[in-house]
């Protein structure tokens, strides 16, 4: 396969793994984002773990890995950054954004609990939504005020109505099959914005 040569491929995952472990926990990653001069709060980082479709939060395993730098044909730190960069643009794709955001839910999520903890969901939804939702702020407020853990099914729907209604939720219909959190969070969102316009 062009581009992927399974011993370099091997070496380079060596060289960050852990001594007794073939795995990459934080030290070795912090040292590959290190040598790839990405920065570990960068969005990208989990861009390539999802695109490795690794399992457990801050690790990546030798065939999660070499299956995936043989996905993107590359074996080497200088194909792998180029690589990596190019994974950005994805995020501007409604499927492949959908896709990633449901996988960040289960990546971050604790896994002896089906719900993700709500301080967990907001540092989630800070980084995946701050440059998506106009009112990610509101949602942040009112959440932290009335749910103390977020459903897999909360978490999806809410990424369905920030791409579904307007900022000023005209067309809102709270007739509609939306969850009673999110009428509420309506109501309440609608309350500050118009608070907001009294004090200008």
């Amino acid at each position: 396969m062009p581009g992927y040569r399974e011993k370099d491929a091997i070496s380079l995952f060596n060289k960050y793994k852990e001594e007794d472990v073939d795995k990459i926990g934080l030290d070795g990653l912090e040292r590959l984002y290190g040598d790839l001069s990405i920065s570990l709060d960068d969005i990208v980082t989990l861009l390539f773990a999802w695109r490795l479709n690794t399992g457990t939060l801050c690790e990546i395993t030798k065939d999660e890995f070499l299956s995936g730098l043989r996905g993107m044909r590359v074996c080497d730190i200088r194909s792998l950054k180029s690589s990596i960069e190019n994974l950005r643009p994805l995020i501007y794709d409604q499927k492949n954004f959908r896709d990633f955001y449901l996988w960040c839910f289960d990546y971050f999520r604790d896994s002896r609990y089906k719900t993700m903890d709500l301080e967990t969901a907001k540092a989630v939804w800070a980084q995946l939504l701050k440059e998506q939702y106009t009112h990610l702020d509101l949602w942040l407020e009112f959440i932290e005020a009335n749910a103390c853990a977020i459903s897999r099914d909360t978490y999806s729907v809410f990424l369905n109505f920030t791409w579904s209604v307007a900022d000023d939720f005209s067309g809102y219909d709270d007739t509609a099959a939306w969850p009673v959190l999110i009428d509420e969070f309506v109501e309440y969102a609608r309350g500050k914005l118009a608070e907001r316009e009294q004090e200008i």
